[in-house]
């Protein structure tokens, strides 16, 4: 499993978010039930959380209690993954409609302050098409690591994404629980080592169900049919009706060192794009405070515009 190999013991800040357990909900969206977890006041300004693909809501239970102070915060399993039902076919289109079932079951519109939908990787994609087409009723979209902006040599995505695609292979099923948890890995590898295996741990010991035969992943591994490359989602940034940002890590495979020069050009540097340093693809997991940090700095900042002009609709 990749993390850290010294095997420190989990941090106070840890430990004391993992026991703030969200609240489990459900609600059925087209036949299908899409469970989430919820943390704080639902008087609050909403945050959605959307997981990378094949993850699941409690992929960011270590920082939603971090940022429940402030906010209301909501992590999804979208359908084929975590404790959510599974659909025959999956679609951008389905997803999109779960999204926003869930902010609206969660109470999310009900609030004062219009909510803010966050993806990571390919959960990016999803909140991002969400917020295109339903920008009215959101104050802002978070891209985290997730939004493709051009074809790089180093993105091993552009392939499976941009080509042929092949049926998907059944999840693999391990004898026990020990065997699947030890086997856990992060899908794409980190491209520098990733620390805080506490993190990974506990993810891993949520990301498995009892199936015949052992144990196997909650995921359903056709549900990447419903990500595609996605180029064209920058084109749409400056348009959108809601405040919208884009972040980077500083080591990832979906952009380099002209990122934010080329969404400046595409954008006409409307919407912040910035780069996270010393970061894998896995802000959530190896930078979780600076993860914390961004995303109320973003959030906040909407926030108090949004006060001060609340019939304005410019992104800053």
């Amino acid at each position: 499993m990749n993390g850290d190999v010294t095997g420190a013991a989990p941090p106070s800040w840890f430990v004391r978010a993992i026991a703030t357990a969200g609240e489990s909900r459900f609600v059925e969206v087209k036949g299908c039930q899409i469970h989430y977890l919820r943390w704080g006041d639902p008087r609050r300004p909403g945050l959605l959380l959307v997981p990378a693909s094949g993850g699941h809501a409690h992929w960011y239970a270590h920082v939603a209690p971090l940022l429940a102070d402030q906010f209301h915060v909501v992590s999804i399993d979208i359908a084929g993954c975590g404790d959510s039902g599974r659909r025959a076919t999956y679609s951008t289109e389905q997803i999109v409609e779960e999204i926003i079932a869930v902010c609206a079951d969660s109470g999310m519109f009900e609030a004062a302050m219009p909510p803010v939908l966050l993806g990571h990787s390919g959960g990016a994609q999803f909140a991002l098409r969400a917020a295109i087409a339903h920008d009215s009723k959101l104050l802002g979209v978070i891209s985290i690591d997730g939004l493709r902006y051009t074809r790089l040599a180093k993105d091993n995505g552009v392939a499976i994404l941009d080509g042929p695609r092949p049926t998907p292979r059944p999840a693999k099923v391990y004898a026990s629980f020990g065997e699947a948890v030890s086997r856990f890995r992060l899908s794409p590898a980190p491209q520098v080592p990733i620390g805080h295996a506490y993190i990974v741990d506990h993810i891993a010991r949520l990301s498995y169900r009892p199936v015949e035969g052992g144990w196997s992943l909650k995921y359903d591994p056709a549900q990447i049919l419903a990500l595609t490359l996605s180029l064209d989602i920058k084109d749409r940034l400056a348009t959108l009706r809601c405040r919208a940002a884009a972040v980077y890590a500083q080591h990832t495979h979906i952009a380099d060192e002209t990122v934010c020069d080329a969404l400046d050009a595409v954008t006409g540097g409307t919407v912040p794009v910035f780069v996270m340093p010393e970061t894998s693809h896995y802000p959530p997991i190896d930078s979780p405070l600076a993860f914390v940090s961004v995303v109320k700095a973003l959030m906040l900042s909407w926030i108090a515009e949004r006060r001060r002009n609340p019939d304005g609709l410019s992104i800053i």
